[in-house]
């Protein structure tokens, strides 16, 4: 569908004003949902430039993007196109980094796997957990009902806490993080939000293994954690270019291969010492970005 039929366009007047009030010049870009009001904005800005990136985080293009560009084929006209990966060379151009130091080694990890399903709990993760269970992996499960948690002793089921809303600031004035939960019963515990990365980071940087569906987030949290994924059935054509990517680089296994190798350790470890060892020069997409904005400065 066309989405400029769901926009209440006096709102986005009003964005644009308080844009405009702010003197807000560069803007990064993650769905094509927002081209048609930053080319309003850019237009009302005119004759000063705004500095726009479209970020691409997927090997693909993801369904708002394909929205955009059949209603707007030149959709990039003025923008600059930032593509984390090449899928015609088969390799990464940028990366999202998270500040946490370096990964930690694949003997110093836990046997345990990360279960989830994206940022929407879509996909076949939770029929997974039966047969990964059987196998001596402890699991972090992301839940995102209540419900979804059932008592295990080698089993952590983790959710974000269900009254952070992402669109609405805290009490700071700042969009954040969500603060995050750990269900066990009547041991369940509450924990702020990080500062400057979501939780199941730190969850997934002592793990073996992320399993989930090839959705962006989890590709940036593998690559930058150095963990390996166990790749579950992609939703739509921009992860199946996801999931085709990490399996050729060798920074992932389709679980039905992964079971066929009776669910290996040592696959899990050659596939992070591939992360580890990836060639390239490690462009930090955040340095690229702002080299690039100072220079249209000058």
């Amino acid at each position: 569908m066309d989405i400029r039929s769901s926009l209440d366009y006096a709102q986005v007047e009003l964005l644009l004003e308080a844009w405009k009030a702010e003197g807000r010049y560069e803007f990064i870009s993650l769905s094509g949902h927002w081209g048609y009001i930053l080319d309003l904005y850019r237009e009302k800005m005119l004759p000063n430039p705004i500095h726009v990136d479209l970020l691409y985080v997927d090997s693909d293009l993801a369904p708002s993007w394909k929205s955009l560009k059949k209603f707007h084929p030149r959709y990039d006209e003025h923008y600059y196109n930032a593509c984390l990966y090449d899928t015609d060379k088969m390799e990464i151009r940028c990366e999202i980094p998270v500040p946490l130091g370096t990964p930690i080694p694949f003997e110093s990890r836990k046997r345990r796997l990360v279960v989830h399903g994206g940022g929407w709990g879509m996909g076949t993760y939770q029929s997974k957990v039966p047969e990964l269970s059987s196998h001596n992996y402890g699991l972090d499960i992301v839940a995102y009902d209540w419900k979804e948690a059932k008592p295990d002793p080698d089993h952590r089921y983790w959710m974000n806490d269900p009254d952070w809303c992402s669109w609405v600031k805290s009490g700071s004035g700042l969009h954040e993080f969500p603060p995050y939960i750990e269900i066990a019963g009547e041991d369940t515990k509450s924990y702020a939000a990080k500062a400057d990365h979501h939780w199941l980071f730190d969850v997934a940087s002592e793990a073996m293994a992320i399993v989930a569906k090839p959705g962006a987030g989890t590709l940036i949290d593998s690559l930058a954690s150095e963990t390996p994924l166990i790749l579950l059935e992609p939703f739509g054509s921009h992860e199946l270019s996801n999931l085709e990517l990490w399996e050729s680089l060798g920074f992932g296994i389709r679980y039905e291969k992964w079971r066929e190798m009776d669910f290996s350790v040592d696959v899990l470890k050659e596939m992070h010492q591939a992360i580890r060892n990836r060639p390239g020069e490690r462009t930090n997409y955040v340095d690229h970005y702002c080299s690039r904005v100072a220079l249209t400065k000058r």
